[in-house]
């Protein structure tokens, strides 16, 4: 089983979108998916349940609107199971900031530059559409991508800088923390959203399917171990 749990606190925070990741996720990973709200996740279900891995979304909602950083269970769920997790987007910037990271928007925007969505932060510069990535440091994350990575991006906060245990991995022209992993933990970020890749840009549904295979070597690893 994987957890898939939705940091949104908006009014359509378990809507239909979430659903639809679900759907790509179990694809991925070739296991059933279990959507819950961040505010029911603690570190007692997580060593109860023992996912194969934990899923955190993205949302509308900025990261500064509501309580998500302040839930003390959430936050121990987080920095305190040793097992395999992957932030989407908002998720990301959560987990990074759990692990000592700083979050902001890109930036206001600049003359000559457009504006994707102006009905979402007005004013503010945003990543909307479909992106080129530079990977920068190879991990089993980007297995069978050389340099560059087209994926979905929707944001206009993101991870100023990354705590000290936590390393870059990827970054675009605006958005320099692109995608992260920590330093001795099977945990992941991502500003983009693999979860929805699509028929045209599937690159990240490959880079799922290589995620979940991180987490199944992890589960191995554990095993062996045990």
């Amino acid at each position: 089983m994987i957890i898939y749990v939705v940091t949104d606190s908006g009014k359509n925070a378990m809507g239909g979108g979430f659903y639809a990741h679900k759907f790509v996720l179990e694809e991925t990973s070739g296991d059933i998916c279990l959507i819950i709200r961040y505010n029911q996740l603690t570190l007692e279900f997580l060593r109860e349940l023992k996912p194969l891995a934990v899923c955190h979304s993205g949302g509308g909602t900025s990261y500064d609107e509501y309580d998500v950083l302040q839930n003390k269970d959430y936050k121990e769920a987080v920095t305190k199971w040793d097992g395999p997790q992957i932030g989407f987007c908002g998720g990301h910037q959560i987990i990074a900031h759990m692990f000592g990271s700083t979050l902001g928007k890109i930036r206001t925007l600049r003359e000559g530059d457009a504006d994707h969505n102006p009905g979402y932060h007005p004013g503010q510069f945003k990543e909307w559409g479909v992106y080129p990535v530079q990977i920068l440091k190879r991990d089993p994350l980007f297995d069978g991508f050389v340099q560059v990575v087209k994926v979905q991006e929707f944001h206009v906060d993101e991870v100023k800088e990354l705590g000290a245990e936590l390393e870059l991995l990827a970054s675009s022209d605006n958005c320099r923390i692109q995608a992260f992993k920590h330093r001795s933990k099977p945990i992941y970020g991502t500003q983009f959203h693999p979860e929805q890749a699509s028929a045209n840009y599937p690159d990240g549904f490959q880079i799922l399917k290589n995620y979940f295979k991180i987490a199944r070597d992890f589960k191995h690893s554990q095993n062996q171990t045990n």
